[in-house]
């Protein structure tokens, strides 16, 4: 089910999720109209707040988020240094590119290795790794790849 999903263009998983959303605000509806006044909903089994969560994670295969939180916005080179904007938990970072030893991307994931010592940053980055691989690619120079170990995880 899950691999039928992620075949699914953004638009048909935005609108997946709000189908989802209406089928369990109708359920809500059913169990408000059903339930006697004596016996209480519990709240997870209520329809309502799972139809609010279906709703909000179809924000997410939306157009508007979508461009909001693309690569070319997530990472920037502002003159030597890797600009690394957090959509989620709206934190930039920035980290000097010449000490960047290592970098290890993987889905929604970039890695920086600083001074070839182990320690770095992670960062939880909206996309996959091959397009984190090549927008990288097309911020470092060629000296600077050269120098940069990078890895696919």
């Amino acid at each position: 089910m899950i691999t039928v999903f992620s075949n699914l263009s953004n638009k048909q998983k935005q609108y997946s999720l709000l189908a989802l959303a209406l089928l369990f605000f109708i359920l809500g509806i059913y169990q408000i109209t059903a339930s006697t006044n004596d016996t209480a909903i519990p709240v997870f089994s209520n329809g309502f707040v799972i139809a609010i969560a279906f709703w909000a994670f179809s924000r997410r295969y939306s157009d508007k988020f979508i461009k909001q939180h693309a690569i070319v916005n997530a990472l920037t080179r502002v003159n030597e240094q890797l600009v690394v904007k957090q959509a989620l938990i709206k934190k930039v970072s920035e980290v000097d590119i010449s000490r960047i030893s290592t970098l290890a991307i993987a889905d929604n994931y970039l890695s920086c290795i600083l001074d070839g010592n182990g320690q770095g940053f992670d960062f939880q980055i909206i996309g996959n790794a091959s397009d984190i691989h090549a927008r990288l690619i097309a911020i470092l120079t060629a000296n600077e790849r050269q120098s940069i170990v990078i890895t696919l995880v």
